[in-house]
């Protein structure tokens, strides 16, 4: 997670990077919901909606991992905010992905 690139909404935050070109051709998404959003049942219903948001989703034409963690605030959303705010965290994901990273100079 140190080397890849991170992207926040209120209630979602997504941790992305590139792997090698050995490591496969396709993106990977993995969903973390963890026992701070609610019970079982919340945490499943949270985890279903978002693999259903992102089943639809697209995510461009290079090959990424994902990770998508879950804040206890999205087990409160409706299904279309939970859509926007999550689709718009992926968005600016790929956009930090672009970018050049900048080393610290000390």
């Amino acid at each position: 997670m140190r080397r890849g690139f991170t992207a926040s909404s209120k209630s979602f935050k997504v941790f992305g990077f590139e792997p090698r070109a050995e490591a496969g051709g396709r993106s990977k998404i993995g969903v973390i919901v963890t026992r701070a959003v609610g019970k079982a049942v919340v945490r499943n219903r949270l985890r279903r909606r978002c693999k259903a948001i992102l089943d639809a989703a697209s995510f461009g034409a290079k090959a990424r991992w994902y990770v998508v963690q879950c804040r206890p605030e999205a087990a409160t959303l409706p299904f279309v905010e939970i859509k926007q705010q999550l689709l718009e965290a992926f968005a600016r994901a790929r956009d930090a992905a672009s970018q050049p990273r900048r080393r610290k100079v000390k």
